[in-house]
């Protein structure tokens, strides 16, 4: 197989890994959005920080995804690789609706901590696909800091669940 003149991999692993990434692109900017939105509802001061910090984070990952993404050469998405991303997000369900307006502070909590564990998963499967020893330490430093994630809100349920013990 040909090697790409512009990132040093054959072709179809260039190709799979736009769709990886350009898909985990679009689930950092979504979590972006999730945690700003979740943000601005907090009544707790502590909740409210923790939510912002969580949006930073997941800016972050945004961006470097797309300073990867934007030294290779623009490709058009084909048909073909659409549905190939659809068909990854669905499968990894990536995309799950997040809880209504009306959900409690525990099942936004549960949702967000899932969403994290996925992203985890999702880059955890596509390590072995990184050519540059630069990209795979950015990767896993995403995968840490995503981990990181799923302890505080760990944590933040753990908090909440003694918080509705103690209402009753």
């Amino acid at each position: 197989m040909q090697k790409s003149q512009f990132s040093g991999i054959s072709p179809k692993k260039e190709t799979r890994l736009r769709h990886v990434l350009y898909l985990g692109s679009l689930v950092e900017a979504h979590a972006v959005a999730f945690y700003r939105n979740l943000a601005q509802r907090a009544y707790d001061e502590d909740v409210r920080e923790l939510y912002l910090r969580l949006a930073k984070d997941e800016e972050g990952h945004f961006r470097l995804i797309d300073n990867i993404l934007t030294g290779w050469k623009s490709l058009p998405a084909t048909k073909e690789d659409l549905e190939t991303m659809d068909a990854e997000a669905k499968l990894r369900n990536l995309f799950s609706s997040p809880p209504s307006p009306d959900a409690t502070a525990e099942e936004v909590t549960e949702y967000a901590m899932n969403a994290e564990k996925k992203m985890v998963n999702f880059y955890l499967d596509f390590d072995k696909e990184f050519d540059s020893e630069w990209k795979k330490i950015r990767l896993w430093d995403m995968i840490e800091e995503e981990k990181s994630h799923v302890k505080m809100l760990s944590r933040m349920l753990s908090s909440l669940h003694e918080r509705s013990d103690i209402a009753e």
